[in-house]
């Protein structure tokens, strides 16, 4: 299997990347742990249970998350197979570009 082009088609259907204070996130929510241990395996991160799930007889869900500098590598590698995430993995990237720029 392409690794990248599954990346990317999983983060596009079930994840999302935002700039939230003054970093980048990435992350990925699902009820299938096997997925998100893959994305782990292959690009690093950290896995954890959401707990705020509010339906009592609702299946668990999980999410996988890389986050700050540890993000960008990631975005950078699989930018290219994004389809509707694409712009916004562009604007991180573009983000840690600038913010590298005002570090001496």
């Amino acid at each position: 299997m392409e690794t990248k082009g599954w990346t990317a088609g999983i983060l596009d259907g079930e994840g999302y990347i935002a700039i939230t204070d003054n970093r980048a996130v990435v992350r990925v929510d699902n009820t299938d742990i096997r997925i998100l241990q893959k994305l782990a395996q292959n690009w690093g991160g950290k896995i954890y249970e959401n707990r705020r799930n509010f339906r009592p007889n609702s299946k668990k869900i999980w999410f996988w998350i890389i986050t700050g500098w540890k993000a960008i590598p990631f975005l950078i590698e699989i930018e290219p197979y994004l389809v509707s995430k694409s712009e916004r993995a562009r604007k991180a990237i573009e983000f840690y570009k600038e913010k590298s720029k005002s570090f001496p």
